[in-house]
């Protein structure tokens, strides 16, 4: 809800409070309000809760990393004029957690000792990309990130059946480093065939070539696959899969000597930019993350592939949960990126729904679940609602990692009507027990480091207190929100180190952005300044953090 200001006589008490968040901003101090931070509430707007269609952020390349995009969002640059509906999406995301639990409970049955480097029964295709490239001189490819696979392979130019809407190709010929085969000698297949979990495949040859990750990051004998046969849809301006899981001929593994088989990546809002980064630049962020241990699964990590962690309970709202951790550790809890909604064990998930709607009480209930598909069944109609007060939800991981969930982390929706608990339980019917997988929603904008050999994994983001009202960070994306406060003020000037502010300003339907450079100093208009005077004028400030 937007600042009233009927007159300029509060001027100088909203020019000290700016001045006072701009200090706590500025030094990393978190800054609460009033009813926020005492109870583990958090006053969210809920227009910030909906999907963006403009892309806010600036590229982060070069020393932050290599970009991350949402595969749908308005800053892919894909093409994809039209995202999938939420029931296509809740419907591959299905078909993705039901092959990740029949391929685990396979391992646990003894029944399948499918190695890493002869895979081909892999999970449905995943929401984030990144660009890399293959080839001496190089070409750069689009590639979904996907810690579930071991296996990169991209669109090759002698395709039979080729991905629906590609936009690239790897000529072989047009590379001078390119060998035809398998280039790593304890593998011996030159060809491959994946099964993904909604049934599209990718089938090829293996070839080796010279791999670019960044102008200093190029590896030469990189073992990928080239795809000739293709079928299913792995979404518009798509090339292939970057495998990031734990197998012998993963990114990781292939990079070890290197990167010592250390990655992090910050998966972005669909109207942000993430990052990916690997080695020493992964580490260097690593004094402010919580680590907890990496564990064994089902199978071996060669086997699996996944990243098995211990998560040992949930609160909601500073409500601990109790849940008994051996209701997670059976057959085991994976992080996973290409998950969207979290899963739970039907007795964790109930316990936090019902954690949930007591959190809830006071929004009205959206009427039923508008289709089969939608697994999310504790929703809310908000319409008419300017702010909501959500619970945090805290996931509680061993070794004392607690990750915060709030905003977006928490719920799900595409209109006020209809917002839902970003969470699911597991199936009920099955007669295998089931994994808890951490869906990539409950990731977003969180900085999430897989240290493989040091055996763990850390957080990043909104694992210590949350900054509240007027100041909330993430691990991509540093927003401040103030509403009705800038444009008061004749000029403001930002010290910190930020590639860039953005301010953007919504009144009266119509919205329109000023932005700043480093160290420039920010003059409102008069017009934004008259306009600030109404009740329904809000600004957001945007900060990409550079340091």
């Amino acid at each position: 809800m937007a600042t009233r200001c009927p007159s300029t006589a509060i001027y100088h008490l909203l020019f000290s409070s700016l001045l006072l968040f701009f200090s706590c901003y500025v030094s990393g101090i978190p800054v609460y309000g009033a009813e926020e931070g005492k109870d583990g509430f958090h006053s969210t707007p809920v227009s910030s809760l909906l999907p963006k269609n403009k892309c806010s952020a600036s590229a982060r390349g070069g020393s932050q990393g290599l970009p991350i995009t949402q595969k749908y969002g308005p800053c892919s640059g894909s093409g994809h004029s039209q995202p999938p509906n939420p029931q296509e999406i809740f419907g591959r995301d299905e078909s993705r957690v039901s092959f990740i639990n029949s391929k685990c409970n396979q391992y646990t049955s003894g029944n399948l000792k499918n190695h890493a480097h002869n895979n081909n029964l892999f999970d449905e295709d995943g929401n984030f990309l990144v660009d890399v490239a293959f080839g001496t001189p190089p070409q750069k490819f689009t590639l979904i990130l996907d810690t579930g696979s071991s296996i990169t392979w991209t669109q090759c130019k002698a395709c039979v059946n080729c991905l629906q809407d590609s936009h690239q190709y790897f000529d072989s010929s047009a590379s001078s480093t390119y060998s035809f085969g398998s280039c790593i000698p304890s593998t011996v297949e030159n060809n491959y065939n994946m099964t993904y979990g909604d049934e599209s495949t990718s089938v090829g040859n293996y070839g080796c070539d010279t791999m670019t990750l960044e102008p200093s990051d190029v590896f030469p004998k990189f073992q990928f696959g080239c795809s000739i046969n293709n079928k299913g849809d792995f979404g518009s301006g798509v090339d292939g899969m970057l495998g990031l899981g734990q197998g012998q001929l993963s990114t990781v593994s292939q990079t070890a000597s290197k990167f010592n088989k250390v990655f992090s990546y910050c998966l972005p809002e669909e109207d942000s930019i993430g990052s990916l980064l690997f080695g020493e630049k992964a580490t260097s962020q690593s004094s402010s993350l919580k680590f907890t241990s990496l564990v064994n699964g089902p199978g071996t990590l060669q086997e699996s592939g996944y990243y098995f962690v211990n998560l040992s309970d949930i609160s909601v709202g500073n409500e601990r949960l109790n849940i008994p951790s051996s209701v997670f550790a059976s057959p085991g809890t994976i992080i996973d990126s290409g998950t969207v909604i979290t899963r739970l064990p039907q007795r964790a998930y109930s316990a936090l729904k019902a954690a949930f709607k007591k959190a809830m009480a006071k929004y009205p209930l959206s009427n039923g679940r508008p289709n089969e598909n939608d697994m999310l069944d504790t929703c809310y109609n908000l319409s008419g609602t300017s702010d909501v007060l959500l619970p945090e939800i805290v996931l509680h991981f061993g070794g004392g990692a607690d990750v915060r969930l709030s905003g977006k982390r928490v719920v799900w929706g595409n209109d006020t009507s209809r917002l839902c608990l970003a969470f699911a339980g597991n199936s009920k019917s099955t007669m295998n027990p089931e994994l808890t997988i951490i869906g990539n929603r409950q990731q977003v904008s969180l900085t999430v480091l897989y240290d493989i050999q040091g055996g763990r994994i850390g957080f990043g983001g909104n694992v210590g207190p949350s900054l509240k009202h007027v100041a909330e960070t993430s691990g991509c994306l540093q927003r401040a929100v103030a509403h009705g406060y800038i444009a008061l003020l004749p000029q403001v000037r930002v010290s910190r180190s930020f590639s860039a502010l953005e301010m953007s300003h919504s009144h009266s339907g119509q919205s329109s952005e000023l932005t700043w450079s480093e160290g420039e100093a920010m003059e409102p208009t008069e017009e934004h300044a008259k306009s600030l005077m109404s009740s329904d004028s809000s600004y957001e400030l945007d900060s990409d953090e550079s340091g």
